[in-house]
């Protein structure tokens, strides 16, 4: 029994340490940092459920826009908004801040739908 007191705590720190990630669960941060969002290119599969979790880490407002998915949401300053969707057909979607001029000025990335 001494032998297995160890175990216990080293899943319990792996599952914790999984879940942080966001591993396997279809789930994906996309922060903003200034006029860019720090991830602008992400991978999932297609038929596969994912949440978008878009974080407004910035003192003013931004949107988040897929309009292939109508996705359309705000972001007041300081806020975050999740999307939950599931996506049918591999290809390249663009996702924009809809604010105005932020997408002039390169508030752009793109969502990878892999089959």
């Amino acid at each position: 029994m001494v032998k297995h007191q160890h175990v216990f705590p080293l899943i319990l720190a792996l599952w914790l340490l999984l879940a942080a990630c966001g591993a396997g669960d279809g789930s994906i941060t996309i922060q903003t940092d200034g006029m860019s969002f720090v991830r602008d290119e992400i991978h999932v599969k297609a038929g596969e459920p994912v949440t978008l979790r878009v974080v407004n880490r910035d003192g003013y407002a931004h949107a988040f826009d897929i309009d292939e998915f109508d996705i359309h949401a705000p972001l007041p300053a300081n806020t975050s908004f999740d999307a939950t969707f599931t996506p049918t057909e591999p290809g390249r979607y663009r996702f924009y801040c809809g604010s105005p001029g932020h997408e002039a000025a390169g508030m752009v990335g793109v969502l990878v739908v892999e089959p």
